[in-house]
């Protein structure tokens, strides 16, 4: 007959002395006398505060991601004040399209619907300049939030200028005199 005793768990032979010195509960911790520590030494527990002008290590993968990111928003920029004149004048529009012979039937309401396209758009880029600065203060990516924001900002943008310019019944009128169709 052989003695078979169960595999031990956890500890479950030894003493509770055992356990707990095992567990690190009896460890003294150690105590230090605060004058003998020097002032210029690190805490233990924490990270060492920073002293004034000391920099982190920025890897090359965060330069190039600010570098594009700096780029598109400039060329976001470049591109709102670049379709000023053609969203606020709307006969600068129409000859942007080719369809200069066309009279318009409420070009105030045309160059009101430019200027809001133009604010909104503006907002979305501020907007998205401040997005960016708390993922660069976070030390995270920032180039794909502004390739999203310029093509969701152009889009709003662009609609809201192309949705009235295009009930206008003079446009209306051209666009199906272009593709040959009569409107009764």
């Amino acid at each position: 007959m052989s003695d078979e005793r169960p595999r031990p768990q956890f500890g479950a032979y030894s003493s509770p002395e055992e356990q707990r010195a095992r567990s690190g509960q009896d460890v003294p911790k150690r105590v230090l006398d605060p004058a003998l520590v020097p002032r210029d030494m690190p805490p233990e527990d924490a990270a060492a505060p920073k002293r004034p002008g000391q920099y982190e290590q920025v890897s090359q993968a965060t330069v190039v991601d600010r570098v594009i990111t700096v780029a598109l928003m400039a060329f976001g920029l470049y591109s709102v004040l670049g379709a000023l004149r053609s969203y606020t004048d709307p006969y600068a529009l129409l000859d942007a399209i080719g369809m200069s012979d066309v009279e318009l039937t409420d070009p105030a309401g045309l160059r009101v619907a430019g200027i809001v396209s133009i604010v909104v758009m503006l907002i979305g880029w501020g907007g998205t300049v401040w997005i960016l600065w708390r993922r660069h203060a976070r030390r995270k990516t920032m180039w794909w939030i502004a390739v999203i924001a310029g093509i969701v900002f152009t889009i709003v943008g662009a609609l809201i200028v192309a949705v009235p310019f295009a009930m206008d019944p003079a446009v209306l009128q051209k666009f199906a005199e272009l593709q040959g169709i009569e409107l009764p």
